[in-house]
């Protein structure tokens, strides 16, 4: 097993992140889950997938146990190590954490930032508006924030044009 989470010396750049568009249904449909009789609730999603020296793949979409309110989420320390037993198993590597916001607001609050699974060096949470009830893509949409130097730092647009890519669940060729 590799038990490779997080790494030791991080890469000279921030990685290009590819996301699976095999993720994004799943995720907004799981963020959409969390709510009680009254109201919808901030969920939270953990990607995925393999890091490649500057390059990460987003594959997978992990829905941990979460104890959530109209503008908070939580989860456990039973729930996350069954989160990084999966990851383990799996042989993949948490790349990001993903919860929703009520409002249109993308920001982090001083709670995401404390409350992050495992930050490391480059680890990304991403912050989907409106509980998850918009798009995913173009990623824009969302805050994406960055862990570097020891905090999360909210990425520009230009960053995310830059750093983040869609990858299709299938092509078709058109006839000509």
């Amino acid at each position: 097993m590799n038990w490779r989470f997080w790494r030791t010396t991080p890469p000279a750049r921030p990685p290009v992140v590819y996301i699976h568009e095999a993720v994004l249904e799943p995720t907004l449909c799981a963020l959409q889950q969390f709510r009680d009789e009254h109201s919808a609730h901030e969920g939270v999603v953990y990607w995925a997938g393999k890091a490649h020296n500057d390059e990460w793949i987003a594959t997978t979409c992990i829905v941990p146990e979460a104890i959530t309110t109209c503008g908070s989420f939580r989860t456990t320390a039973a729930s996350n190590a069954r989160v990084v037993a999966l990851l383990a198993a799996a042989d993949l590597v948490l790349l990001a954490q993903v919860h929703s916001h009520p409002g249109s607001a993308v920001d982090h609050s001083a709670g995401d930032d404390r409350d992050a699974l495992m930050p490391y060096e480059n680890f990304l949470s991403v912050v989907v508006p409106h509980y998850g009830n918009t798009t995913l893509w173009p990623i824009q949409h969302c805050g994406i924030h960055r862990f570097e130097k020891g905090e999360f730092h909210r990425l520009t647009n230009q960053e995310i044009e830059i750093q983040f890519r869609l990858v299709p669940a299938r092509l078709v060729e058109r006839p000509k």
